[in-house]
């Protein structure tokens, strides 16, 4: 398989990863293709943990989760494992901060989806949208 499909399915649950293949394999393939390099740079390019400490609210996600009213926001990626840093909103007004295990959010979640066409905008901004 493509290096950036491979790259890019580990960041999906699986029921999108299966869609995300089949669409593959389907008369859109190159775009399903087009958004797995582009996400794939998008992770490639991503700050290690603790790389944005610094910069508080100003950090922008580069991954954005989404199911009904929770929204994950990942703004550091450990490329060795499945737990990332950055921001959780499950529809209570708040963004918090925190570590994120991708793997059990997954099966915590299984219907989340992994935003294609994500344009992120800096924390700051999206604890703004989620005050209540």
């Amino acid at each position: 398989m493509n290096q950036y499909v491979d790259n890019i399915l580990k960041f999906m649950p699986e029921s999108q990863a299966l869609c995300f293949l089949s669409g593959l394999s389907g008369a859109e393939g190159s775009y399903f293709l087009d958004v797995a390099k582009k996400i794939s740079k998008v992770v490639a390019k991503a700050p290690a943990l603790y790389e944005t400490d610094e910069k508080g609210d100003s950090v922008k996600p580069v991954l954005h989760y989404f199911y009904g009213n929770i929204d994950i926001y990942v703004t550091e990626i450990d490329k060795k494992s499945r737990e990332h840093f950055g921001y959780t909103s499950i529809g209570h007004g708040t963004l918090e901060a925190g570590y994120i295990d991708l793997e059990y959010i997954f099966k915590a979640i299984p219907l989340i989806n992994l935003d294609f066409n994500f344009k992120p905008l800096k924390i700051s901004d999206y604890k703004k949208k989620f005050e209540w």
